[in-house]
């Protein structure tokens, strides 16, 4: 199909088992792109991601991996990088959550966000980088969160991690942009992935206790961030680099 944005991309998808991710990894495969679903605790998820992206036409495989170990998030670039026969596109979507007040969180709490959702990003992108410096081109895209942004009590720790990866995607871009390496953040506002749903199913009230501080009146859904996110790291979007991009319905413009 003539047209189709990432035509012959090769892109690795973290976190890509649900919601966002594995909205990313279908709409990637939809245009075009090969891609490696590297996913985590939901293996059923992960290889459900990769048959969609099959049935798109797509070359896809993946593997389930354990970002609490930080490291593991290099080994999924790797071999995502082996298997589809080089890497064009990276794109770090895997998270994890804890809401607490300040005062409960735990050490251990501390170290596993920040091993998921920082330090091991921060491996994923090096060695996304390791493999795209040779070739002189490439695309990471961090998926980062609104919360990164703002301040919302009792997600202190998610917001502090999440603005790391906003300032992961500044400090890359600077210095890996003049090697034709372009680096950018998608920041989301509350979208309806498979965990949301049952929370607002399962909690309408704290649901409709949303939707008036979103102007949009309404939640987003993983397929919009999917389209944004292949946008963000298609060749004709070339000259955006270290911009964290927000749609979040209008949040953070009251």
């Amino acid at each position: 199909m003539p047209g189709r944005m990432l035509e012959g991309v090769r892109a690795v998808v973290t976190g890509g088992s649900s919601g966002i991710g594995a909205a990313i990894a279908r709409r990637f495969a939809r245009e075009g792109a090969s891609l490696w679903v590297a996913g985590g605790a939901n293996a059923e998820g992960m290889k459900a991601a990769v048959e969609a992206c099959r049935k798109e036409g797509a070359k896809a495989g993946g593997k389930s991996y354990d970002f609490g170990r930080a490291a593991q998030a290099g080994e999924a670039v790797r071999e995502g990088a082996a298997f589809l026969g080089g890497l064009d596109v990276l794109v770090n979507c895997h998270a994890t959550r804890c809401h607490k007040p300040l005062v409960e969180f735990t050490d251990e709490d501390i170290d596993r966000l920040y091993e998921v959702n920082a330090k091991s990003v921060f491996i994923a992108s090096r060695e996304a980088a390791k493999i795209m410096l040779p070739q002189g081109k490439g695309r990471i895209l961090m998926i980062g969160s609104i919360d990164g942004i703002r301040g919302v009590p009792g997600n202190a720790l998610y917001g502090a991690t999440k603005t790391s990866m906003h300032n992961m995607a500044k400090a890359f871009a600077v210095e890996l942009g003049p090697k034709g390496i372009r680096v950018n953040c998608l920041a989301p506002g509350t979208t309806e992935s498979e965990r949301v749903k049952i929370t607002h199913a399962n909690r309408p009230e704290y649901a409709a206790s949303k939707l008036p501080n979103i102007p949009a009146r309404r939640f987003a859904q993983p397929e919009e961030m999917a389209a944004l996110a292949a946008f963000m790291v298609c060749g004709e979007n070339d000259f955006m680099n270290g911009t964290v991009v927000v749609s979040d319905g209008g949040v953070l413009a009251v």
